[in-house]
């Protein structure tokens, strides 16, 4: 490439890199929406499901640690995935994500009748029915009556959403930061056997795919149990537009991002604490 090409190629890839800039939308646009589509929420229950499976695997293990090192385990836990935390980088994914134009068509769905009605549902869902298997079993009875046509909304909700995947990862990630911990406080712990846990780990997301694409489909029909047949085809219609679609890749990236900061976060403070700090 001569010196002529090398200085338009320099050119575009600026002007390119100057365009996806200006394409994020702002901090506070990205973050009202994670607030009105529940991810804002959703992110809050993050640090108690990690806690709990902390908290479960000393359990199973009661030997292991002491109990002032299970306090500081669970304390740092604590701290590394506090709500405020873990929403930042998860609402900085959506403001990367999103261009400008998806915004008025996002909102106008927030701000819809059908689209309230179907977020006022999705957060009422465990408060409905707080244990989780009846919460299946009535789904599946729902689903068992299902029209044609409401299973394949459903099944398109469910894929345009990316429920599975994010559960999946979800998953994985809190299990290597429970794992993470517990290493921390095994002096012959080492950074292969977490490398290890981590590859085998990854070789298992097959299999939980599998797993919670089974669960999900008569999960969601219970959490839309009351929508009518031509609102869910809605719903579904909607998560189909390219607004939607862009809002649900960045929340995406947005959970796996606040995971991955929670878990450095705790190794940061698991570190620290055995070191006196």
């Amino acid at each position: 490439m001569n010196r002529t090409h090398r200085r338009w190629a320099t050119a575009l890839a600026l002007a390119a890199a100057q365009g996806a800039a200006l394409a994020a939308v702002g901090h506070d646009v990205a973050q009202d929406l994670t607030k009105r589509s529940g991810l804002w929420v959703q992110l809050d229950s993050l640090g108690s499901q990690v806690r709990a499976g902390m908290s479960s695997a000393m359990a199973k293990n009661p030997g292991a640690q002491s109990e002032a090192q299970k306090a500081r385990m669970l304390e740092c836990a604590q701290t590394a995935y506090a709500a405020d935390g873990l929403r930042e980088p998860a609402v900085d994914a959506v403001a990367g994500t999103l261009q400008p134009g998806d915004v008025a068509p996002l909102l106008a769905w927030y701000d819809s009748p059908l689209g309230r009605k179907i977020s006022a549902l999705e957060e009422s869902s465990a408060g409905r029915e707080p244990d989780p298997q009846e919460r299946l079993r009535r789904g599946a009875e729902a689903l068992a009556g299902a029209s044609d046509a409401r299973k394949a909304a459903l099944q398109a909700i469910l894929a345009e959403t990316h429920s599975v995947d994010i559960m999946a990862d979800t998953l994985i990630e809190m299990a290597l930061a429970v794992q993470q911990g517990m290493a921390s406080l095994d002096p012959a712990a080492s950074t292969a056997s977490i490398a290890e846990l981590k590859a085998n780990l990854g070789s298992r997301r097959p299999q939980l795919i599998q797993h919670y694409a089974q669960i999900s489909l008569p999960a969601y029909a219970f959490t839309y149990i009351d929508l009518s047949d031509d609102e869910l085809a809605k719903y579904a219609e909607y998560l189909g537009t390219p607004a939607a679609k862009s809002f649900n890749d960045g929340s995406t990236r947005g959970v796996s991002r606040a995971l991955t900061s929670g878990s450095v976060k705790l190794g940061r403070c698991l570190k620290e604490s055995a070191a006196g700090k």
